[in-house]
């Protein structure tokens, strides 16, 4: 860690330990706002917690007892996050170096995971069992929650890897638009930038994501799965709630993104899922091949 940055989450620690959290978190996401996309989205979801807690309070939907209790515990999970922080730089840093040592040393490049991203159940599991059969033909083994994710593997782990994955295949379908996980799957990979560019789409009839009509529903449901639970949690006492406001952060930032998201997806030649079943997957197979090549 360098002086600087050490400097730096001294500071930020006293401030936390002096109440003055609003200065803390304006500094934080200040500081952050050039960092990677992780570090950054962290703080915004600490910062959307602390709005949040203050205006309950203001409202009068919490007691100040509650308030206290809530605002200790944000700053323990902010103190939390600062330790994180020199870690996760030093391990983005090591990260870049070591790929670069094992592409000189194997002059090669590093092998390329390509993940796919889908709704169980229905014809989205049965499109993709029968890419991942083709693709195994190939000699391309795709990385895939239920073989890959062994009984206790930690899922938003898991989704986290999606989300950084360089190659993703995102079947879509109104299922998948309305999945909480399939939805913060999403939302992680583009978040990690180049969204376009990493992202490998098949767009299923049942999406509707073509008509603006179709896709205004998406966001009506997000709303509405916000919307209950910020009601469900109002008649709970604050202190039960450990959890449940990550969940109305996370359906807040899908009703935010959703329709942009779509809007790019509706934009792209994904081509039918009858073409691709039909054609082997040929062609998302080339485009594949061609981006890991890169």
């Amino acid at each position: 860690m360098t002086s600087s940055l050490e400097k730096f989450l001294n500071d930020i620690q006293k401030l936390i330990a002096e109440d003055e959290i609003q200065q803390a978190l304006d500094q934080l996401q200040n500081y952050l706002s050039t960092a990677d996309s992780e570090l950054n989205n962290e703080i915004i979801l600490h910062v959307s917690r602390y709005n949040r807690l203050c205006e309950e309070k203001r409202k009068g939907l919490i007691s100040r007892q509650e308030f206290q209790v809530d605002l200790s515990r944000l700053s323990d999970n902010l103190l939390e996050f600062l330790k994180e922080i020199p870690k996760k730089i030093q391990r983005e840093s090591s990260s870049t170096q070591l790929v670069a040592f094992q592409s000189d040393r194997n002059n090669s490049r590093p092998e390329v995971e390509i993940f796919i991203s889908y709704a169980w159940g229905g014809e989205s599991e049965k499109l993709v069992d029968q890419l991942d059969q083709t693709l195994q033909k190939k000699g391309i083994l795709i990385i895939r929650d239920k073989r890959d994710l062994g009984f206790k593997g930690r899922i938003r782990e898991f989704m986290e890897r999606i989300g950084r994955g360089r190659c993703v295949i995102v079947v879509i379908s109104e299922k998948y638009l309305k999945s909480e996980n399939c939805m913060f799957e999403l939302l992680r990979i583009a978040e990690n930038g180049d969204f376009y560019d990493r992202i490998f789409p098949i767009v299923l009839e049942d999406a509707g994501i073509y008509k603006p009509v179709e896709r205004i529903k998406y966001i009506r449901h997000w709303e509405k799965q916000a919307k209950e639970l910020d009601e469900a949690m109002k008649g709970v006492s604050s202190a039960n709630l450990q959890g449940f406001r990550e969940d109305i952060d996370l359906y807040t930032k899908i009703r935010h993104t959703i329709a942009k998201l779509t809007d790019i997806l509706k934009d792209m030649n994904t081509l039918t899922p009858e073409i691709h079943s039909e054609s082997g997957f040929d062609e998302l197979i080339r485009t594949i091949e061609r981006k890991i090549a890169e």
